[in-house]
C-alpha cells in the first residue's frame, strides 16, 4: 500500500487492515488497466466515525465498463484491434459481476464494513468525460452502472485534492482537475432538489444527510474550499451560531445511524432546517449568477 506515514496514521487502524486486502482482491479483476486506487474522505481526512462513516474508494480502470460479465455479449468489442491498435482494444469490459466479486472477498475478511464500503470505478470520467458509465457500489444498493452526472467532478476535486494513493498513478496526475465553472455547476446540481426532498424525508437519518450535505455544498460555494461532512457541519456552526442545534443533533443521528428513526423533526429545527436550506439556495442563486471565471 503506497501511503507515506504520515498519511497513513491518519487512516483508522480498521481501515488500515482493510485497504491490503481490497486491493489483493481488485488486483485480478482490474489487472493491466488499473489507473490507480484512491482512498478519499473521512477515512483519508481524519474524521472518520467508527461504526458509522464508510471507506470511500475511487479505482481508476482503463478500458470498457460494462454489463456482468456472465451475460452475452457484455463490455466486449468485437473483432480484431484497429490497425495501429492494440490488445487493449479487444479486453472485455469491466462490470457488475466483478465489482460485487471484490466486495465479497472483502466482506468475507471483514464483515464490520457490510454496507460501509463506497467503491467507484471511472474509466473516461477520469479526464472529466460525460459520456462512459460510472461503476458503483454505494452502501445499501448493489454494485450498478450509473450516469455520470455534473457533480461527479467534485469527487474528482476531493480526490485530487485530500486522496492517498493506495496503488498506481497519483491522483493529481490520473484525474483531470475540475475548472471552477465544472465545480460550480457540480455544486448547484447537488443542492438542487434538496428543498423539494425536504418535506418528503420520514426518517432522522435522512434528516441527518440532508442538513449535513447541505453544509458541505454551503461551505463549498461560500469557501471555495471541500470539505467532509463532519468538517463542514463545524464550519457552519462557527459561521451561523444560531444553527448549531440543527447540525449537532444532524451529527447524533448520523452517528446513530438512525434510519429507522421515524420521530418527527421537531418544529424548532424543521425552522433551521429550512433556514439552512435557503442559506444554500441563496448561496448556489449567486453561484450561478456569477460571470465565468
Amino acid at each position: 500500500m503506497r501511503v507515506d506515514r504520515e498519511a497513513e496514521d491518519r487512516v483508522p487502524v480498521s481501515v488500515r487492515r482493510l485497504l491490503p486486502d481490497l486491493l489483493t482482491a481488485v488486483a485480478p479483476v482490474v489487472g493491466e488497466r488499473m489507473v490507480g486506487v484512491w482512498l478519499y474522505g473521512s477515512a483519508a481526512t481524519g474524521s472518520f466515525e467508527r461504526g458509522v462513516s464508510d471507506v470511500d474508494v475511487l479505482i481508476g480502470v482503463d478500458g470498457d465498463l460494462g454489463p456482468a460479465s456472465g451475460e452475452s455479449g457484455a463490455g466486449t468489442r468485437p473483432g480484431p484491434p484497429s490497425p495501429g491498435g492494440s490488445a487493449a482494444d479487444n479486453r472485455p469490459g469491466l462490470g457488475v459481476a466483478e465489482v460485487r466479486a471484490v466486495e465479497a472477498r472483502v466482506l468475507r475478511a471483514h464483515p464490520g464494513f457490510r454496507d460501509r464500503l463506497d467503491l467507484t470505478l471511472p474509466a473516461e470520467a477520469l479526464a472529466g468525460g460525460l459520456l462512459e458509465p460510472l461503476l458503483v457500489l454505494s452502501p445499501g444498493e448493489p454494485a450498478h452502472l450509473a450516469r455520470v452526472l455534473p457533480r461527479w467532478a467534485l469527487t474528482r476535486a476531493l480526490v485530487r485534492a485530500t486522496g492517498l494513493t493506495l496503488a498506481g498513478r497519483p491522483a493529481r496526475e490520473a484525474l483531470a482537475p475540475a475548472e471552477p465553472q465544472e465545480l460550480r455547476t457540480a455544486l448547484i446540481d447537488s443542492v438542487a432538489g434538496l428543498r423539494d426532498w425536504a418535506p418528503d424525508v420520514r426518517h432522522r437519518g435522512g434528516h441527518a444527510y440532508l442538513v449535513l450535505t447541505a453544509c458541505r455544498a454551503l461551505r463549498t460555494l461560500t469557501t471555495g474550499e471541500l470539505a467532509d461532512k463532519a468538517q463542514a457541519a463545524q464550519w457552519a456552526a462557527g459561521r451561523w451560531p444560531r444553527l448549531r442545534p440543527l447540525l449537532e443533533a444532524a451529527l447524533a443521528w448520523r452517528r446513530a445511524q438512525a434510519v429507522r428513526d421515524g420521530t418527527p423533526l421537531p418544529a424548532e429545527l424543521a425552522v433551521l432546517r429550512d433556514e439552512l436550506l435557503d442559506l444554500v439556495a441563496t448561496a448556489a442563486g449567486a453561484a450561478q449568477a456569477a460571470p465565468p471565471e
